[in-house]
């Protein structure tokens, strides 16, 4: 999770936001559903915001605050920041995009084997589950698999609830 210090140092600075916005926008082109539509969204959104930051000179900025246009002196006015929501936002997404090769010390490639091997006392989507990644034989998942990987192993007990 991210610390509130580095939310608003993100937060503040265009550059940074256009250049990790374009970095997730990539992986979504190389890796399909790594991201829903929504997030794809603010993505998109995120990376125009910063374009028309950068893009302003400090002559531009200063006509523009004395703009007539609501828009435009808003812009200016504003400079550029992102709320707290949407730098969490999207450093959430930053960080679920982030493979994982071990939970806890444990290799998700060993947690998976072990699962496959009493997958049958699984519903019938987390046997699926199971099947389809002990098959294609990653040896990393990201967060919101490797989440799904630990309920599935917590329940057929090869992991402890408390971890």
């Amino acid at each position: 999770m991210a610390t509130y210090r580095e939310m608003h140092e993100i937060g503040s600075d265009p550059g940074r936001v256009r250049n990790l916005a374009l970095s997730l926008l990539k992986l979504a082109e190389t890796a399909k559903n790594v991201f829903n539509e929504w997030e794809l969204t603010f993505l998109r959104d995120r990376v125009e915001q910063a374009d028309a930051t950068l893009a302003l000179s400090c002559k531009e900025r200063q006509q523009l605050k004395d703009s007539i246009r609501l828009a435009e002196a808003r812009l200016a006015l504003r400079d550029f920041r992102l709320t707290t929501l949407q730098a969490e936002k999207l450093l959430d997404i930053r960080d679920a995009a982030i493979l994982h090769r071990d939970f806890k010390g444990i290799s998700v490639r060993n947690l998976i084997n072990k699962c496959y091997l009493a997958r049958t006392e699984l519903g019938e989507d987390d046997e699926q589950f199971i099947e389809r990644l002990y098959k294609s034989g990653v040896e990393q998942l990201r967060r919101n698999d490797l989440a799904r990987l630990k309920r599935c192993s917590v329940q057929l007990g090869q992991l402890e609830d408390y971890m």
